[in-house]
């Protein structure tokens, strides 16, 4: 297991702020950018990193990733295998407590994890869960009784998890909030309101949620009774929402805030200054088209969308350089069978360089009996970054090549999110970032079972059969051919189409130590984090 992934993955992705000096001392507290009003900070619905940076720091894991991205005990002091791979055992901390004094068992564990999985709960990561014994029929309804999933309380401080095939990642994806533990007296308390505000939850990690003003800030506190709380160095910890980044970089430079991405436009004003800091993330941007549009239908039309799109261009002109020509929807810095995926892959466009765009679209809509000036489509984007500017390019590179225009909405994460996942959207700019170290957690989100994750429906049954081969297969080799067939399957339908891998450009305080970011999990994390004075 230890083998698996860990070695190559993230060495391009993975940076670890450390030394410098900067104008702004905050004693003990930091205030960083988290730029979105996070969709929930119910650890088992979630499904952003708004939601996924706060919840991380305030509920305990299973597991926890180093400032090397290792797997290291958190919640679980250890944990065992069994020779086939499909028993997993995890002793539980003992000492543990929840903010409310009670402690923090195994118990909890159990019953966020089946809570994760309930159908009620309707939780977009259940699937995280399916390569559990018997997971993905309680998840679909088809088992009632949960007592035989494999998900077994042994005693006080022991989780036991049967597998229904041995899993060469399954240990990485214990970081997900999915696999969060669940208070059942803040669950019983709060109800349909539970972790909609900062006093309806209680919490175990290393702060407490103090106040949730929406739409502005969450602030955390230490949390005194943590386990490792005499390791945490900050006493608050603030997350503001700031969707503008040139907004954003005006509060650092007006020192209110500690971290936060830097708006292209600004880049070049800080280059060789100790405050910048650029590295792939592995967040990749792509579009999804609804084929249930009557011209989005036809692949030619997709196509031809996608192919007139200058991604060079896009990054040189639009991104001033923080980003990285997408070649395939999984994003470089992830291993391989031997090196990078991406590198092995290849670049699933470049059969398509001679293909004429506008031909192809005008062959499509013969297809469909119709003209261009028929054609009328809508593009959703979020404020955030450098959305309104993509739109933009995407806007004139279709007038320009296409002979179309199609009218842009410009939405807040949240609502282009909401949008996307009910289905109401044309095309929608959206982004997606690693959970774990391995290809599978860019390519099992495009699986006919992967419900609201999957927003534009796709569904092949041979990509599925080639992603279910992966998932289970104990053969690198054999692993990373499977999902190297199944992303040319999914890129050549051009339902998803790649555009960009995200370089990310942050800004600082050079006196903010320790803070980790990363490509997979919690992108931001302060679990070693310090401020000097």
């Amino acid at each position: 297991m230890k083998k698996i992934f860990l070695v190559f993955c993230l060495m391009l992705s993975m940076f670890v702020i450390s030394c410098g000096k900067g104008k702004k001392a905050s004693g003990k507290s930091v205030s960083f950018n988290m730029e979105a009003e996070p969709t929930s900070l119910d650890p088992q619905i979630l499904t952003d990193m708004s939601g996924l940076f706060i919840t991380s720091m305030t509920y305990e894991s299973l597991v926890r990733l180093n400032d090397k991205n290792d797997i290291v005990p958190a919640g679980a002091e250890s944990w065992t295998k069994s020779d086939d791979g499909k028993v997993w055992t995890f002793k539980i901390r003992q000492g543990m407590k929840w903010s409310n004094g009670d402690p923090l068992t195994a118990k909890d564990y159990f019953n966020g994890i089946k809570r994760g999985i309930e159908p009620k709960t309707a939780s977009e990561y259940a699937f995280l869960a399916y390569y559990i014994e018997n997971a993905e029929n309680y998840n679909n309804g088809s088992l009632k009784d949960f007592g035989k999933v494999g998900i077994k309380l042994k005693d006080d401080y022991t989780l036991e998890f049967t597998l229904s095939q041995p899993a060469p990642f399954f240990l990485k994806t214990l970081i997900m909030p999915i696999y969060f533990p669940v208070n059942e007296k803040a669950l019983a308390t709060n109800g349909e309101g539970y972790a909609t505000e900062a006093n309806k939850s209680i919490y175990s990690g290393p702060f407490i949620m103090e106040e949730w003003v929406h739409d502005n800030k969450v602030v955390m506190k230490k949390n005194p009774d943590y386990w490792n709380a005499q390791n945490i160095k900050l006493d608050t910890l603030t997350g503001l929402i700031v969707t503008d980044f040139e907004a954003a970089t005006n509060l650092f430079e007006n020192k209110e805030l500690d971290l936060t991405k830097i708006s292209v436009e600004k880049m070049a004003n800080y280059e060789g200054k100790p405050e910048l800091h650029k590295f792939p993330n592995g967040r990749v941007y792509y579009l999804g088209f609804n084929t249930s549009n009557p011209v989005l239908k036809n692949q030619k039309v997709r196509q031809a969308l996608s192919l007139s799109v200058d991604r060079k261009e896009l990054v040189s002109s639009i991104l001033n350089g923080a980003g990285i020509t997408a070649s395939g929807i999984v994003s470089n810095g992830t291993a391989g069978e031997k090196g990078d995926f991406r590198e092995e892959a290849g670049d699933l466009f470049a059969q398509f360089s001679n293909v004429n765009a506008k031909q192809l679209f005008e062959q499509g809509l013969k297809e469909l009996n119709m003209t261009p000036a028929q054609v009328k489509l809508h593009l959703l984007v979020d404020e955030n970054g450098t959305g309104k500017k993509e739109a933009e390019f995407y806007q004139s590179q279709w007038k320009d090549k296409l002979g179309i225009d199609v009218q842009v909405e410009v939405l807040t994460k949240k609502e282009r999110i909401a949008r996307a996942k009910a289905g109401q959207f044309e095309i929608v700019r959206y982004a997606w970032g690693p959970d774990y170290a391995d290809p599978m957690t860019y390519l099992e989100i495009f699986h006919s079972k992967a419900k609201d994750i999957n927003f534009a429906k796709y569904s092949d049954p041979k990509y599925d059969e080639l992603v279910d081969l992966a998932k289970v297969n104990q053969d690198n080799k054999v692993r990373m051919d499977a999902m190297k067939q199944a992303e040319k399957i999914l890129s050549d339908n051009f339902t998803y189409s790649a555009l960009y891998y995200e370089v990310g450009a942050y800004l600082i305080n050079p006196k903010l130590k320790g803070v980790v970011i990363r490509s997979v999990g919690d992108s931001i994390d302060f679990y070693n984090a310090s401020i000097a004075k």
